[in-house]
């Protein structure tokens, strides 16, 4: 490990044990509040917008090896993967190009400004240490500027502050996987730390797809290290440091000539990523605590280089640093406002192009004195030095009815996506850098509904939305990149949660989503029409709790206009808590051996099992 990788990894130990956090939602809290579809702690039922959670405690029933397999349970949310096992994984959200969704880790945004689109690879991203993830779907410039089109992914780590305790686990199995990790907190409600770690090493399956000759296995093997710290200096005034730090190694198979034609196929490519955030932020109060101010220094980074062999052939580093004033303010009984300012700089040291910046102001007021119902609109004026100046808006409303139940909402929102510094930058092949090129922009709206049963055993939810984007950044060989084109997505969404009884209960979600290209009527690649998932959780003895879950991905279009075929994958989990501080737990992924792709010519894992135990201190 290099220095500066000691430097980063000891950066985030260091956080953990001296820095300090601001004022949050106590921990009672957490499954009733969310924070990332308004950047203020509000109760879940007030939300207008399309908003999922995925909790601590479904992370470790799930025992998700990464992040983007909770994510692929979620309504809306589709996953492609360039093989398992460090290939790279993306995320798309009803039917938004997987460039088009702001990821946060601990609000700091981690989407990779040195790769083409901006996408962010979630195949390094480990689950421990996370309290929550919130997804957030729809259009999101207001409160989060440019890549928001799809949506927000915000994943937010734990915090210290209960006394000293913490969690340790240790798994291994199929591909001679081996997934080690641990958890530490301390402190008091006014001074805290947590601390996280994991290591994953696997030998893997050939990248290239073994059903068409290929054998040769593609390992991974990654760090990962989250700190965070909170000190509360006052009634109304405390400060937070946050870091994670991820170094990754992964093998993967390229196209090579073989058999008469050019092809993906075994070779002997591998890579290596180091990713890395800090943020510091310090918060405090105003007019008796009727205004709540946070300051905010956050910066990321990526640093990513690709081998043939020994042989370097490609490497991209990135940076993003953003400064951040939010305000949020209790104006009157039932009145809201939430404002801030940003200045945010990328840069891609891969190109040869300055640091390009964006000034933006933004804010949203909240109405929400007559019960049950809650309207909010908002507006964001973004400053970027290369294209210029954008103004995209937002409405929102929510009801509840009283005695019912029943919650309709409505949301309309806008979005846009500045061009990437590769984009404004690139020539090639006898065309010049377009550095006009102008950001995409989406207008979308959604409605839905939401009804309980049964004293809240069960609720259902449906909801349907329309987007339409223009201006798509396109690329081609005669001209470069150019704004040409328009696409539109829509379609529908479906859940079930219910708790039949106290020991069995089962999760549902279902989505159908149309996209198409509005310039030629042609479906957009790598968008499932259809999604399915179903987990079925049964708790036959106290300290016995098992898991059956069925995913179905439909089929798609691939990039090449060839048809990955649709599948449907079963996956089988169980824990078995030995007393209060020891628990067995086990899966079998893909029980019953289905063969197939999530991305055209790439392999997935067949039946495979693993084992752990987990031990809480």
């Amino acid at each position: 490990m290099s220095r500066l990788k000691v430097f980063k990894a000891m950066l985030v130990v260091t956080s953990a044990l001296t820095g300090v956090g601001a004022v949050q939602a106590a921990d009672n809290e957490i499954e009733e509040f969310v924070v990332t579809a308004g950047r203020r702690v509000q109760p879940a039922a007030d939300v207008a917008k399309s908003i999922a959670v995925i909790g601590e405690e479904a992370l470790k029933e799930g025992q998700y090896s990464f992040v983007v397999d909770a994510l692929q349970t979620l309504p809306g949310v589709a996953i492609n993967q360039n093989g398992a096992f460090g290939g790279v994984a993306t995320v798309s959200i009803r039917g938004a190009a997987t460039d088009q969704t702001v990821v946060l880790i601990d609000g700091v945004q981690v989407n990779d400004p040195s790769s083409v689109g901006g996408a962010f690879d979630f195949s390094t991203l480990d689950p421990q240490g996370i309290e929550r993830i919130e997804v957030l779907r729809g259009p999101q410039a207001v409160l989060y500027g440019s890549d928001a089109m799809g949506g927000v992914i915000n994943i937010i780590t734990k915090r210290g502050g209960e006394g000293f305790g913490g969690d340790t686990f240790a798994e291994y199995g199929a591909f001679d996987s081996l997934h080690l990790g641990g958890n530490a907190h301390g402190g008091t409600d006014r001074i805290g730390f947590n601390l996280s770690a994991s290591f994953k090493d696997a030998d893997g399956i050939s990248a290239a797809d073994e059903a068409d000759g290929n054998a040769e296995t593609d390992g991974f093997e990654s760090l990962n290290l989250r700190g965070k710290f909170h000190a509360k200096l006052g009634e109304n005034t405390g400060f937070e440091l946050t870091s994670s730090y991820t170094d990754s190694k992964n093998d993967y198979d390229g196209f090579a000539f073989a058999d008469g034609a050019y092809k993906l196929s075994d070779t002997d490519d591998n890579s290596t990523s180091e990713e890395f955030s800090l943020a510091g932020r310090f918060t405090f109060g105003l007019l008796e605590g009727k205004v709540s101010n946070t300051l905010s220094v956050e910066y990321s980074s990526i640093d990513r280089k690709n081998y043939a062999g020994d042989i370097f052939t490609y490497g991209a580093e990135g940076e993003r640093l953003n400064f951040d004033y939010l305000a949020i303010a209790e104006l009157a009984e039932g009145w809201t406002l939430t404002a801030g300012a940003q200045h945010e700089e990328v840069k891609a040291k891969t190109v040869d192009a300055e640091a390009i910046s964006t000034d933006s102001l933004f804010g949203t007021l909240t109405y929400s004195k007559i019960k049950g119902l809650t309207l909010s609109g908002g507006v964001r004026v973004d400053d970027h030095e290369t294209f210029g100046t954008t103004t995209n808006g937002e409405l929102n409303a929510s009801y509840r009815i009283e005695g019912a139940g029943t919650q309709i909402a409505a949301a309309w929102g806008e979005g846009f996506k500045a061009p990437t510094i590769f984009q404004l930058t690139f020539a090639c092949c006898g065309f010049a850098a377009n550095p006009l090129l102008d950001p995409e922009r989406s207008d979308a709206w959604e409605v839905g509904v939401k009804q309980p049963f049964l004293d809240n055993r069960v609720t259902l939810a449906a909801t349907y939305f329309n987007q339409d984007t223009d201006n798509l950044i396109t690329f081609t060989y005669s001209e470069g990149y150019q704004n040409i084109s328009r696409t539109s997505a829509k379609g529908l969404e479906l859940s079930l949660d219910a708790s039949m009884t106290d020991t069995f209960g089962i999760t549902a979600n279902y989505t159908h989503v149309s996209a198409k290209d509005l310039d030629t009527g042609a479906r957009l690649s790598n968008r499932p029409r259809d999604e399915f998932f179903a987990s079925l959780r049964w708790q036959p003895l106290e300290k016995l709790k098992a898991n059956l879950s069925v995913t179905h991905n439909g089929n798609e279009l691939d990039s090449s206009g060839l048809t990955v075929d649709a599948w449907t994958r079963v996956d089988l989990r169980a824990s078995y808590a030995l007393n209060d501080m020891l628990e067995l737990y086990g899966r079998i992924d893909n029980l019953f051996d289905e063969d197939y792709q999530q991305v055209l010519g790439y392999g997935t894992p067949g039946v495979s099992a693993y084992a752990g135990i987990r031990a809480r201190f």
